[in-house]
């Protein structure tokens, strides 16, 4: 990760020292797309969640249920309301409704977390397109994505979510 930070801002230090260098010889037009935004506020991208909140939903809610469960048990043991013969069986059956709530848990993040790199993928392969055309068409010479700091001047990012909803 930390490396990845370090790439970003070497690559954009050097987009910018090429940006100024060729500003030197004429005007650019630069532009900044916030791909957060656009990943949040987009039709596309609120369909994806969408479907992925019903596809992953009866999972979620066989989870909440195991947990709600395991809470309860654990507030009968620390409360003395299990007899003190059963006592031992109900911890660890505690024990092994932890054990299950933490894989079903990962499971279900793992599981999620792929299904929602393969949606944002083809979200992220159309606003590549829609910002490749946009770059054409208004001319721009340079379009960055996730800076540290742009100019409200520069950010074209309200541009790109209308023409990606337009489609």
């Amino acid at each position: 990760m930390v490396m990845m930070k370090l790439l970003q801002g070497t690559l954009l230090a050097l987009m910018l020292g090429l940006a100024a260098t060729a500003g030197a010889e004429g005007v650019q037009k630069l532009g900044f797309i916030d791909t957060g935004r656009v990943y949040q506020e987009s039709r596309q991208a609120q369909a994806i969640q969408q479907t992925l909140d019903k596809e992953f939903a009866a999972r979620q809610s066989q989870l909440q249920q195991l947990q709600t469960e395991g809470l309860r048990l654990k507030e009968a043991l620390e409360g003395g309301k299990v007899a003190e013969s059963e006592r031992e069986a109900q911890a660890q059956k505690l024990i092994a409704m932890d054990r299950e709530y933490r894989l079903k848990s990962a499971q279900l993040a793992e599981d999620y977390n792929l299904r929602r790199n393969e949606e944002f993928a083809s979200l992220q392969q159309n606003a590549n397109r829609v910002i490749v055309d946009l770059a054409r068409k208004e001319g721009y010479d340079l379009i960055l994505q996730d800076a540290i700091f742009v100019n409200k001047q520069f950010d074209i990012t309200d541009v790109v979510i209308k023409a990606l909803n337009a489609k």
